[in-house]
């Protein structure tokens, strides 16, 4: 009980903004399934950006224009859970920052470009949480 409480004031900004997104995508009925899994609530959401915030991980296998996603993105949310729990207060902007950064360069690629950006998951802090969630990268659609 003393370290669930631990870890949730460890990563309260990123729980605060996760309960948050959670409570939008609920009233936008874009949850299509909710488990715990590893300490953490795993949220599959039918369409729209996944990411890890703190105790709350949202992830879709629903590929999308601008970055490759498939069965592989649950593992890969998780390996940023990973993050968030080694990182606590830091997580936002030593992860969440980057990792917006990316998701803004990679839109810019497909707009300007036409074409996936095939980099993506291959620099910080991606790459990371690929490699702490296990990630099979097989299962990831070619971009």
């Amino acid at each position: 009980m003393i370290r669930t409480l631990a870890f949730a004031l460890w990563e309260l900004p990123q729980n605060a903004l996760g309960v948050a997104r959670f409570a939008v995508a609920i009233a936008q009925r874009r949850v299509a399934r909710v488990a715990l899994d590893r300490g953490r609530v795993m949220i599959e959401l039918r369409e729209g950006a996944a990411v890890s915030l703190g105790a709350f991980v949202s992830w879709t296998r629903t590929d999308n224009h601008w970055v490759p996603v498939g069965e592989e993105n649950r593992d890969h949310e998780f390996g940023h859970a990973i993050q968030s729990r080694m990182l606590g207060p830091l997580y936002l902007p030593l992860v969440g920052v980057p990792s917006t950064a990316r998701v803004a360069y990679a839109v810019a690629y497909r707009v300007i470009r036409g074409e996936r950006w095939a980099h993506y998951y291959d620099g910080w802090p991606e790459n990371a949480a690929d490699r702490l969630g296990g990630v099979d990268r097989s299962l990831r659609p070619r971009p």
